[in-house]
């Protein structure tokens, strides 16, 4: 018996603790399911609008840069001539006004002056077969190096005005004339270089026909030339008239890229005596008096 009141007892002991421990354990809060849990709203997705999609060429074949053409070796042994092609070499008057050539015997065209100046000289030309601009230089002087000269080179064969070898003294107080270079010569030397110099300063460049310095038969500025791509001019002043006589100028041009072209000539014949002007009508007075008044 007694071992059955110890063990009630124990028993006792046993559940009251646990209703301590039961009173002292802080309730947990339930936890809903996600199932349970309402839905948030369904929020807008933005989609990006695609850009439009550019075709691909039709051909993949793009223009391919012109060849540079560059000089060949003729029979003669010389390097052919690729570059700019002189459409006119002559003279007009000082307006722009033509002035018509005579032919001469040589081939020669020969244009007649008879006081040396107050005209124009005109060079115009076109790209040759290299296909390059015609260069602008008039000026490139270097008394070291030959190699510099203009890209339209000009020379006479007898010297203009007093023939200074002062190059470019074309303004005052210190102007003067050209030297001559007799033979003609476009030889790689400073004597050559410097005479091409000293013509070419006194030259204009001009590029479009409308603005050039020579007028058309309808009296309009346009090159003399129609073919014409680039214009030089030169008034002929009294520093620098052509001696009388006639004078041989020789002329080229270069392109762009450094290629000349054929020499062409021409010969100013300015005679010794000019023409005797033609005497100017003189008004004869009449015998018939004024009348009297009565």
């Amino acid at each position: 018996m007694r071992f059955n009141v110890a063990g009630s007892a124990a028993v006792a002991a046993a559940l009251g603790g646990l209703s301590v421990l039961s009173a002292c354990t802080p309730a947990v809060k339930k936890v809903e399911s996600p199932a349970s849990a309402s839905a948030p709203a369904p929020r807008e997705v933005y989609t990006p609008t695609p850009y439009p999609t550019v075709p691909p060429p039709s051909s993949t074949d793009f223009p391919t840069p012109k060849p540079k053409v560059t000089a060949k070796i003729g029979r003669d042994g010389k390097p052919e001539l690729i570059g700019p092609v002189i459409t006119f070499l002559g003279i007009t008057r000082a307006d722009g006004k033509a002035i018509e050539p005579k032919p001469g015997a040589d081939g020669i065209e020969t244009y007649t002056n008879y006081v040396g100046s107050g005209f124009q000289l005109v060079v115009e030309g076109k790209p040759g077969i290299s296909g390059a601009d015609i260069g602008r230089k008039l000026f490139a002087s270097d008394p070291n190096d030959p190699k510099k000269r203009p890209d339209v080179e000009v020379q006479v064969d007898r010297p203009l005005g007093d023939g200074s070898t002062v190059i470019c003294d074309r303004t005052r107080p210190n102007i003067g004339g050209v030297p001559a270079i007799n033979p003609a010569s476009f030889a790689e030397t400073q004597k050559v270089a410097d005479a091409l110099n000293d013509m070419g300063c006194r030259f204009e460049v001009f590029l479009e026909s409308e603005s050039s310095c020579t007028l058309g038969k309808s009296e309009d500025w346009e090159f003399r030339d129609p073919e014409t791509k680039t214009q030089f001019c030169m008034t002929v002043a009294k520093a620098w008239n052509f001696p009388i006589g006639d004078t041989i100028v020789s002329t080229r041009l270069r392109d762009t890229a450094g290629n000349y072209g054929p020499i062409r000539k021409i010969r100013i014949h300015r005679p010794k005596d000019a023409p005797t002007p033609r005497p100017r009508p003189t008004a004869t007075p009449t015998s018939k008096g004024l009348p009297v008044r009565p």
